[in-house]
């Protein structure tokens, strides 16, 4: 088949296809005709006088004048929060609850570390003593 014939078959087909395309548009459906159309109810409504309040709506995000951040000094569990959100508080107000149980462990390990063998020099005596050379102990 020589490349003239191709081309006149190629444009042959594409013609097909947009001259269905264009018929297939123009022809109304079965399911538009079978549809009745009906006829909206109209309601009239005598006209009266009278004042209507005016009432602006609008979708926005407000921030105050004076807004702090609070943020924890320390880490741990957050117990309770003594303050609701957007409430006023006052100066030494209570205002985060941390658990206190990690902080105690940590006082109480300090305290018997301290207290057990005197002092931190007796704990670094207990330790076996090593010279400058390698392989060596004292």
């Amino acid at each position: 088949m020589s490349a003239s014939k191709r081309y006149l078959l190629g444009g042959a087909v594409v013609a097909v296809i947009v001259i269905g395309s264009i018929v297939g548009a123009i022809r109304p459906s079965k399911h538009a005709q079978a549809a009745p159309t009906m006829v909206p109810d109209i309601e009239v409504v005598q006209v009266q006088q009278q004042d209507v309040p005016v009432v602006h709506e609008w979708i926005g995000t407000f921030d105050g004048l004076v807004n702090a951040d609070v943020r924890a000094q320390v880490t741990g569990y957050l117990l309770k929060q003594g303050y609701e959100e957007g409430a006023f508080v006052k100066k030494g107000q209570l205002l985060f609850q941390i658990d206190p149980r990690p902080f105690q462990a940590a006082i109480d390990e300090s305290v018997e570390w301290s207290g057990s063998s005197g002092s931190r020099d007796s704990h670094q005596s207990r330790r076996p003593k090593r010279n400058v050379r390698a392989g060596t102990r004292g």
